[in-house]
Order: structure tokens, then sequence, then C-alpha cells
């Protein structure tokens, strides 16, 4: 092998740790990679500004996975690494790999001229904003090699003759493919006369990929391998037709694509899941949010259940399937509860619409009952709405508005109520005042007609009832002056009744007496007018003038008593003897 092919697969190999620097290490577009096979060993000098802020076991990890990708060339073998500021002469740390001896055909010829002379500062970009912070400098810095030219062994050189030889020998071959080829451009492509690294790496991560797969334990080692993967098929794209390598990086970089297609496939997935947790975060304020989010778990399973059965990434798929599966039912029950109260809000207005119409149209309470009842089943329908609903917002500014609908309806419904009842109860008394009056119960007439005349007075105006009870008003008072007449008639009457009775019993019964229309008619009873005329006869007889004195005295008693209830009763009286013979009689004037 060449110097300058060995050369090339160095600066391949930089160029491939540099890359990786880029993707895995923040600040990485900072960093500088060199390379170099030195006493046997291969050298890697990494680079950075002052001020770059630097975690140097994440970068001696990244290195390493690099390297395990790249560097499939080397037997047991260490490798050295070392750490540099730019403009700082000594590396400020090292780390010792044991990974494959690089396979050259003159390992001393490849040994480079590797010094830690300074990159050139204008070849990174500006990092005053960053801070260098190395995480390690215990590693023993006084062994590491200054700035000098290499030395050869003594084994290499004593294979300096053989080593001239093989490379005129080279030479001639150069020759011979430059003049069919073109000499630059077989010297510029890959795998056209050197082996060819670029497939060892692709033919790594294809063979490894299963196992690699099952080492992702974050979103990050997949983006990771799949930067690795990107990078590898960018590699095998440079490799020319005319190759003997060409067939294989074809195949290679088909098998890579499907491998890249499919952690594409988990990256959507990845990145619809992460939009959902994001917005599952705060409480959807809607149904169409929670529409959004279903949508976005369909979208991280749909890919996911995409990848067959047989593929390496199936098994990481699955894992985050049952997530994933297990999210999206969580959403749909939430809106199945969410459609559940969006629909009672829905059926909510629906009634609301049928009781505004029913309260323009009301006209009996009965009509009011229904208005107020159709109120109540639409705040009763919004109710139930949680809290933490999407529709809760909605439900409270629905029923702050009808609760004040339903209170008018309900003390509307109370107002016509009270009023149906005072009306019924004023009609009720108008027909219990007939019916005494039809027996003479004027008491009962004249309580029943107050009844009447205040009940009407109490139903409330503006009520279906007011005008019904106002045509009560004016009758009511006329029957009930009338009734009051007659009471009082019957009230002396029983009066009259009761002076008469008083008047006419005593131990014998002095008269009996009647009460009519035409006035008091009194009737001396035969016992009494028998008893006069015995004390009339035995006054005669013993000659005793103060019998007939005490007879004529308790006749004119009579009299004077049966005056007095004449003249209480305003009626005439007529007084007959028990023969019925007129024996007084008063008229009125």
């Amino acid at each position: 092998m060449t110097v300058a092919t060995v050369q090339d697969n160095l600066q391949l190999l930089a160029k491939n740790l540099q890359e990786h620097l880029r993707a895995d290490v923040p600040s990485g577009e900072f960093f500088g990679v060199k390379c170099a096979v030195k006493n046997n060993q291969l050298m890697i000098l990494v680079q950075h500004p002052q001020g770059v802020a630097v975690d140097t076991e994440n970068i001696f990890t990244v290195l390493k996975e690099a390297l395990q990708i790249n560097s499939h060339e080397y037997q047991q073998e260490k490798i050295e690494i070392y750490l540099r500021v730019v403009g700082v002469r000594l590396p400020y740390t090292k780390r010792s790999l044991t990974l494959k001896k690089y396979h050259s055909v003159q390992q001393d010829i490849a040994e480079e001229d590797f010094s830690f002379s300074e990159i050139e500062d204008d070849h990174y970009p500006d990092s005053s904003a960053l801070t260098y912070l190395p995480t390690s400098q215990t590693e023993d810095t006084s062994n590491i090699f200054l700035a000098r030219k290499p030395v050869l062994s003594e084994d290499s050189k004593s294979k300096s003759p053989v080593l001239n030889i093989k490379l005129m020998l080279l030479a001639v071959v150069g020759v011979i493919v430059s003049a069919t080829f073109g000499g630059a451009y077989i010297a510029t492509r890959p795998c056209l006369i050197t082996k060819c690294s670029q497939l060892k790496t692709a033919q790594y991560l294809n063979n490894s990929y299963g196992e690699l797969i099952n080492q992702t334990n974050s979103e990050q080692d997949l983006a990771r391998l799949q930067r690795k993967i990107d990078l590898a098929k960018t590699n095998l794209s440079q490799i020319s037709g005319i190759s003997p390598y060409s067939q294989e990086s074809q195949r290679l970089s088909l098998s890579l694509s499907d491998k890249s297609e499919k952690i594409q496939q988990v990256f959507t997935a990845y990145q619809a899941a992460r939009i959902a947790q994001q917005k599952s975060k705060t409480p959807a304020r809607n149904l169409k949010q929670l529409q959004d989010r279903q949508r976005l778990w369909r979208q991280a399973i749909l890919p996911l259940e995409a990848i067959n059965r047989d593929s390496d990434i199936y098994q990481l798929a699955q894992k985050k399937l049952k997530s994933y599966r297990a999210n999206l039912r969580l959403v749909n029950a939430q809106l199945l509860r969410e459609d559940r109260w969006s629909k009672k809000i829905t059926s909510a207005k629906a009634v609301s619409l049928v009781a505004q119409r029913r309260q323009g149209n009301a006209k009996t309470l009965q009509d009011w009952q229904k208005v107020e009842s159709t109120w109540q089943v639409a705040v009763n329908a919004l109710k139930p709405i949680p809290v933490k609903s999407s529709a809760y917002s909605d439900a409270q500014k629905l029923i702050s508005e009808y609760k004040p609908r339903l209170l008018a309806a309900r003390n509307r419904t109370t107002k016509e109520l009270m009023a149906e009842r005072t009306y019924q109860k004023a009609l009720n008394a108008v027909s219990l005042a007939r019916r005494y009056e039809r027996k003479n119960q004027w008491q009962g007439a004249v309580e029943q007609w107050q009844i009447v005349l205040n009940s009407a007075k109490q139903v409330a105006n503006n009520s279906l009832y007011s005008i019904k009870a106002e045509k009560l008003i004016v009758p009511a008072s006329s029957s009930l002056e009338k009734a009051r007449g007659k009471f009082a008639v019957y009230s002396r009457m029983q009066k009259t009744r009761s002076d008469l009775e008083r008047t006419c019993s005593t131990e014998i019964r002095v008269c009996t007496y009647i009460i009519g229309n035409e006035g008091i008619t009194v009737r001396i009873s035969p016992d009494y007018e028998q008893s006069l005329q015995d004390s009339l006869l035995e006054a005669s007889t013993q000659g005793d003038t103060s019998i007939i004195d005490g007879v004529n005295n308790h006749l004119q008693t009579l009299q004077q008593a049966l005056e007095a209830i004449s003249d209480n009763a305003d009626v005439p009286l007529v007084v007959y003897d028990a023969q019925a013979n007129i024996i007084y009689e008063r008229k009125m004037n």
C-alpha cells in the first residue's frame, strides 16, 4: 500500500471522527481531528479553540463508538487519543483505547509527521461566548509526544530496501493505471486501488444493526445510530462504479437505506408522540383539541404498525406501540366523555329553544308549569358536566343564562297557581253563599259573600285570573249587603222569639206566639186564662180586692212586655184570648 493511500485512509478516518463529534457533541463544530500512525500505534489528536465547553468523557465515548464502526482494519493494539487547545503546545488530557491495529503494507511509511503544531485559528468559528471546562486533567501528560519528527524503528530501517522495491512496483502500476483510467481520478476515488474502509464500516453497521438497535435506550441513541448509517451511506455513494467493491456497496447501500427508512418511521412516530405528550400537559379546552391529540397519537401509532415482525426494529417499535396505544385509549375515553358532555350542551340548547317558544305562547297555568319544567330540564342537563371537562366553561355560561329564566318562570307559575287557587276559593264561596240564602241561613250567607269579596281582591294583578276575579267584586258586594240586611232581620227575629219565649213561659204557660212577615201574633193560653178567671172568682167570693189588683197588674205587665218586644222587632203586634178574640192590637206607623 502506498504512503498516499495510507494517508488518504487516515484523512478519511479523521473526517469521519470529526463528523461524529459534530453530530454527537455540543459545540462539536468547533473541534478539529487529525490522525497518524506512529510507533505502530494509531494516534488521534482532537483540537478546539480556547473557550469551548468540553465534556472530555463524552468526547472519548463518542470517539470510541466511532472507532468501533470505522476502524475494522486494526489488530489488537492501543490507540492514543489526545485533547489539546489550539495555540497550546501540550495536550491537557489523553485516553488509551485497545482496538485493532491498522493493517498496512508498510506501517512505518504511514507514520506521519504528527507534531502538536497549531491548527490555524481561522478554521474554527468564533467561540468567545463558550467556556473551556476540561473535566479531567488527572492523566499523566509527561510522556505525551511533543512536536518532533517520528523516528523510524530498527525494524522499519531494515525493511527499507524492500520498501523501496515495493514503492517502485507501485509506481509502475500507478503509471499503467494512470495511462488507462486517468491516474488523478483513481488516486482520489476510494476503494479503487486501496482497501475499502467505507465498505467495512457499512458491513459492520449492516451486520450489527439488530444488536445496535437493542442497545438504544433513548431517542438520542437512535438518532446517533441513524446519523452513523446516513454517514456510511454517504461514504458508499462515493465508491466508483468501476471499483471491485461497487456491487457490494450498492447492496449495502440498499440494505442500509431500508434500515434508515425503518428508523425514520420510528422517528416520525416519536415526533408525533412528543407533540401529543407536550399538549397533554395542559387540560384540553375544547373538543377540537382532544381530536388533535387523538390524531397525533394515531400518527405516532401508524408508522410503528407498518414495521414487519421480521424487522430488527420490530421489538423497539412494539415497546412504543404499547405505550402509544394506551395513551390513545385514554384520549378516546376522554373523547367519549367529552362527546357525551358536548351532546348534553347541544341538548340543553335545543330544550331552551322549546322553553322560549312555550313561554311566548303560555296562556294557562298548565302552560306556565310546562315552561318552568322545560327550563329546569335544560339546567339539569348542564349540571353534571365536571370541572375538568372542556365543556365545563360553556356549561357554566349557559347555566348562568338559563337560571334567571328558570327563576322567572317559577315565580310566574307560583303567581298563577296562587291566583287560580284564590279565584277558585271565591267561586266555591259563591256556591255556598247561595245555598245558605236558599235555606235563609243568613249568617252563613254573609260569611261566604265576605270570603268571595276578599278572595276576588286578593287575586294578583296581571295574572291569568285577574280579569275574572274583578268581575266577581261588584255582584259579591251587592249580595253581601243584601245578606247582611237579611241577617239583621233574622237576628232581630231571633231576639224577639227569645223575648217572647221568656215572657210566655212561667209555671203556667201564659201564651203562644207566631212570628211572621205580617208581625207578631200572640195567643193567651187556655190554662193561663182559666187561672185568671179562678183568681177573679175567688176574689169576688171573698171580697178581696187585692187579688183583683194583682190580676190586673199582671195583665198590664204582660201587655207592656209584648209592646216592648213589638217595638224592638219593629213589627205589628196582635194579641188573642184563648177563644181567638182580639184583646190587643198594636200597628206600626
